[in-house]
């Protein structure tokens, strides 16, 4: 097991990458708590660890309830999130209390989400179980949920108070969803590591499952960085973490087939092309990043209209003054944020490429 320190001004916490959910119990003991503990995790996720957690949990004295969403961004809304504070409430938690947030990014982001806002914020602990979550969900304390022309356009900042991947929650994920992780771990070597980027090209698919932890652990410790940088995003240093995602959250808003990790391998290369026609990088980086989502098993094009996504793009929550920004990369590990592209040009680029 591994243990990495998040090191923040208001609050630090650690990260623990291979620990066995079967022993999460003994590494409550070490964190001071209250007695109850609500788990919110998936139907999916919890017919596979829920059991197993609890019993770890009740054997150290906790009292644990747990709450199960359908899985999917469908349920990160209002409606959710008010039947999670009202079981927080029947259950009778206190400010001592702790949530455990149990599966994907999409239960990390309303567990999160609902600890921040529930008596004005609990403790909550992250146990991501897909690799889309444990590269980049489950770390930084970004919350949030949905409203229906945008994504996460309600949240707060909300750090967890420690963080337990088990690396072997991945080997029963099917392909579409190890995939979708990949487009995450190509977005961070896009932005911060030529060698991990290097290591993507050359890797093997059908070897991948014996780099999970390495992969995961080299994100973790990106990640780490920039949030330590930029906890809550306001010296301009965490936006990085968006490259791919403009286009990308407006792509998955839209999209009848696309899951978040297609919607970004589709607007990696969107946002990769217009860099290209900027000439802030060159056609090799763009046929590069290509290269690398379609061997990850990723889709570069999307059945979204250019007109849907500038609707999208108005209200996504990086806009400044009514401006579309977007991250650009410049080569591979360095990218230029902050850049506006107006309508016209997003609707040029859009259908050209």
């Amino acid at each position: 097991m591994k243990k990495i320190e998040v090191s923040l001004n208001s609050k630090s916490y650690p990260i623990y990458i291979g620990c066995s959910l079967k022993k999460i119990g003994d590494l409550f003991r070490k964190y001071p708590a209250g007695e109850k503990i609500l788990i919110i995790t998936d139907e999916n996720v919890s017919n596979l660890y829920s059991e197993n957690i609890s019993r770890s949990l009740i054997s150290i004295g906790k009292k644990v309830d747990i709450f199960v969403i359908k899985p999917g961004e469908a349920s990160k809304n209002f409606e959710v999130a008010y039947e999670l504070l009202k079981k927080c409430s029947l259950f009778g938690m206190d400010r001592s209390d702790i949530i455990i947030a149990l599966g994907g990014g999409v239960v990390c982001d309303l567990a999160g989400f609902v600890a921040a806002i529930y008596l004005r914020g609990i403790k909550f602990v992250s146990i991501p179980t897909t690799l889309l979550a444990q590269v980049d969900a489950s770390i930084g304390g970004k919350t949030g949920i949905n409203l229906p022309w945008g994504k996460n356009l309600i949240g707060v900042f909300h750090q967890p108070y420690f963080v337990v991947m088990d690396i072997q929650t991945l080997n029963t994920l099917p392909e579409r969803e190890i995939n979708q992780g990949m487009a995450e771990i190509i977005k961070t070597a896009v932005i911060r590591s030529k060698k991990l980027f290097t290591f993507l090209q050359k890797l093997e698919k059908s070897q991948l499952h014996r780099f999970f932890s390495r992969l995961v652990y080299e994100c973790v410790l990106i990640k780490k960085r920039v949030v330590e940088s930029d906890e809550k995003e306001e010296k301009g240093i965490r936006e990085i973490l968006n490259f791919g995602h403009t286009f990308g959250h407006a792509v998955e808003i839209n999209s009848k087939n696309l899951n978040h990790g297609e919607s970004v391998a589709v607007g990696m290369i969107g946002e990769t092309y217009i860099a290209f026609k900027k000439g802030l990088c060159s056609q090799k980086l763009f046929k590069d990043i290509i290269s690398l989502v379609e061997k990850y098993g990723l889709p570069t094009r999307s059945d979204v209209s250019a007109s849907k996504l500038v609707d999208s793009i108005r209200y996504d929550k990086k806009a400044k003054g009514g401006r579309s920004r977007f991250v650009l990369p410049v080569r591979v590990g360095a990218v230029k944020t902050g850049v506006e592209v107006s309508p016209e040009e997003i609707l040029l680029y859009w259908e050209k490429w």
